[in-house]
This record gives structure tokens, C-alpha cells and sequence, in this order.
């Protein structure tokens, strides 16, 4: 179970990293994305620590 997390995290963050570099800075859903990617990333340290 921990590898599908671990997975899904790895996919997800590489998926909004595409798109932060596919979207233009002044777009309305930056914030967002920028949110989720800091998520992602306390929740790859969770899975992973």
C-alpha cells in the first residue's frame, strides 16, 4: 500500500511540474497548483520517512 502512495505522489508532482512549466505565470489557477505541489511534497515526506 505504501508503494501506491509513494507511486501516485511521484506521478502527481511530476504531472505539476509539467504544468506549471505548460501554463502561463499569470494564470488564475497558479496559486493552486503551487499549493498542491507543497502538499505533495509533505505527503511524499510522510510516505517515504
Amino acid at each position: 500500500m505504501k508503494i501506491l502512495h509513494l507511486l501516485h505522489v511521484v506521478v502527481a508532482q511530476a504531472f505539476y511540474r509539467w504544468a506549471m512549466r505548460e501554463i502561463s505565470p499569470m494564470h488564475p489557477d497558479v496559486p493552486k497548483i503551487m499549493v498542491r505541489q507543497h502538499q505533495l511534497a509533505e505527503k511524499h515526506r510522510r510516505v517515504w520517512g
